[in-house]
């Protein structure tokens, strides 16, 4: 992995940046940023971005561009004991919220250098309480002149949150282009998720993640898919459905059922470890 692809806002690993390290100037034009979820370790996001883009290549019909504007965003979800990582979520999701304030003044500082008429295109692709930190960034002010593109993958987002006149509904505008990756087999999202989000305070909801909703007045686009949590990086088509819908893919020939991958790959630190009350949110 390439150390220029990296946008990094972790500190001595598991601290937060006073601001997002990385490149603001994109010769090429479009960028496209992966956001991991909660505790993943550095190396576990490396590892699923990896895997993500290697699934994205082969469907992509601009292959050497898109691989080029491929960054790889890391943020500190995790914590140096794992025990303590597993049951800190209720504690992650303010560090979410913290991060995506700081990850806005970074998209406002992008500036993309078209290499065609094409206006540059911002496509931000988030994982579970990644999607949470993509909608807090997203309620700053972005550069208007730009096109955004976001899709949210299992969002461990409460439902209540991005409704007309709630704190999260700023976030998604007229302007903006919204994608939902869902599942009903989740079952970190049905099990885990409200009871860390009534711990965090934000009382006991269901994720956005779980059935995509709302899915009127609110997302203009959602997908069903037969995933469990940790399946997105690592699903083929996944990245295949992203690639058809930023209008890139090589071939329409196959039909995107979303089915839940093999286990070939398993990143160790995106495994959901069970206990009495929590599985793992990544």
């Amino acid at each position: 992995m390439q150390k220029d692809k990296i946008i990094t806002i972790r500190k001595n690993i598991y601290a937060i940046k006073e601001k997002v390290d990385g490149k603001t100037e994109i010769p090429y034009g479009d960028i496209i940023i992966l956001v991991h979820g909660y505790n993943v370790s550095e190396e576990g996001a490396k590892e699923a971005y990896t895997k993500f883009q290697e699934n994205f290549s082969k469907y992509s019909s601009q292959l050497s561009k898109l691989n080029k504007a491929i960054h790889y965003f890391l943020w500190p979800s995790d914590k140096p004991n794992k025990l303590d990582s597993i049951l800190s979520y209720f504690k992650t999701v303010n560090t979410a919220k913290v991060c995506g304030e700081r990850f806005a003044k970074y998209l406002n500082k992008l500036n993309l250098i078209s290499t065609s008429n094409e206006q540059p295109r911002i496509t931000l692709i988030g994982h579970s309480l990644g999607c949470r930190l993509l909608l807090e960034a997203l309620k700053k002010t972005v550069n208007t002149n730009l096109r955004l593109e976001v899709f949210l993958m299992a969002p461990a987002v409460p439902v209540s949150m991005v409704q007309p006149d709630k704190q999260l509904n700023p976030s998604i505008s007229s302007t903006e282009k919204y994608s939902i990756l869902y599942s009903k087999k989740d079952d970190v999202l049905k099990w885990t998720f409200p009871i860390g989000q009534k711990l965090a305070g934000e009382g006991f909801d269901e994720a956005v993640g779980l059935k995509g909703n709302p899915h009127k007045g609110v997302w203009s686009n959602t997908k069903e898919t037969t995933y469990g949590h940790s399946d997105y990086w690592k699903g083929e088509e996944s990245a295949e459905w992203i690639a058809a819908k930023l209008g890139v893919l090589k071939t329409f020939s196959r039909k995107l059922k979303l089915q839940r991958p093999t286990p070939a790959f398993e990143a160790r630190d995106l495994k959901w470890r069970k206990i009495s009350w929590r599985s793992n949110l990544a």
